[in-house]
């Protein structure tokens, strides 16, 4: 009860401090909107399954958009208690993963231990070690063969996943054998391995999971979703419905903060690309299950066998980095 009491206080004092800067202090599953030029961002402390003991809270801030997720759990180390986020919502979703020419997703984050949170990019890895804790970071996009259905977290029969960092005994479903099992690209200077498995609802979760921890990251994704469907492990009709970025919150013996900004999502939609998606590894022991829905076939490539990024995807994306340099460059401005 007193180290409840004790991390309590030390988030009011916090809570203090941001109060003064004019930040919004949610908890529990409460939400708080902020709408920013076109783009709105729906942020959640979504402590969805609480302990006896324990609390989430987050401090929102409005412009420019971002958040502390101060979050403390001392049991229960294999269950989720939270998940504080952002959604990132945009007119474009849903959309059909075959339907997805270009998907840039960019964050800032950062992960300490108590309730002040730590300078933009750093994670006090040590700090957390000695506090046992458990978590990761990640973005969470949730998809179905029902465009209603793919915009509900609790119905879509999907969810796709990208680690950008995970901490203590954080594992994605089906993590654990060898790694030659599973199937790994590189998005940039990025490597995601593939991971597959069934929740307590039944949803099938692919989590593709960075290589090293990632505090900055700025990646067109879409070629980790093409991999899904051209390799049929899920329809190229499945519609993406919905986008958030945040940290699943398991255990740890004090307080956590997690900070985020510069969230953002671009999407270009457009019959994708054919990109020289590799086939699923040889001996296939991971054990990546199909959907069960109907398999999009692969779209034939273009005449000269081009197998790295074909003219619609660098014109898609040539697209999105615009509209990126557009936005930073109108921020610097203001």
């Amino acid at each position: 009860m007193l180290a409840m009491l004790f991390s309590r206080t030390l988030l009011l004092v916090a809570s203090v401090a941001f109060a003064a800067a004019d930040h919004n202090e949610i908890c529990g599953t409460k939400q708080y909107v902020v709408t920013s030029g076109e783009d709105t961002f729906v942020f959640n402390p979504n402590a969805w399954r609480p302990g006896d003991e324990g609390f989430q809270c987050m401090e929102v801030q409005d412009d420019p958009p971002a958040f502390d997720a101060t979050w403390w759990w001392p049991s229960d180390a294999a269950t989720v208690h939270s998940y504080p986020h952002v959604k990132l919502v945009t007119p474009s979703l849903p959309v059909p993963l075959s339907n997805i020419s270009a998907l840039l997703l960019s964050t800032k984050w950062s992960m300490g231990v108590g309730s002040k949170p730590l300078r933009l990019l750093d994670v006090d890895s040590s700090g957390l070690s000695s506090q046992s804790t458990t978590a990761n970071v990640a973005f969470d996009l949730f998809a179905d063969l029902d465009p209603e259905r793919a915009r509900d977290e609790k119905l879509a029969s999907t969810e796709i996943m990208f680690w950008l960092g995970m901490f203590g005994y954080a594992q994605p479903l089906g993590y654990g054998k060898n790694k030659e099992c599973f199937a790994s690209l590189v998005i940039g200077d990025a490597e995601f391995t593939l991971y597959q498995g069934r929740n307590e609802r039944g949803t099938n979760v692919f989590s593709w999971v960075s290589n090293t921890t990632r505090t900055s990251f700025a990646g067109e994704v879409s070629p980790l979703l093409e991999y899904l469907w051209r390799n049929g492990l899920i329809s190229g009709e499945t519609n993406i419905g919905l986008v958030s970025f945040g940290s699943e919150a398991f255990i740890s013996s004090g307080n956590v903060t997690f900070s985020a900004t510069d969230f953002r999502i671009s999407l270009v939609t457009g019959e994708a690309p054919a990109l020289n998606v590799p086939p699923l590894p040889a001996t296939n022991c991971s054990g990546y299950v199909a959907t069960g829905d109907k398999k999009s076939e692969p779209k034939d490539k273009d005449d000269n066998g081009s197998s790295g990024l074909e003219s619609s995807r660098l014109s898609a994306l040539a697209m999105v980095l615009i509209t990126f340099t557009v936005v930073c460059l109108g921020q610097f401005l203001s």
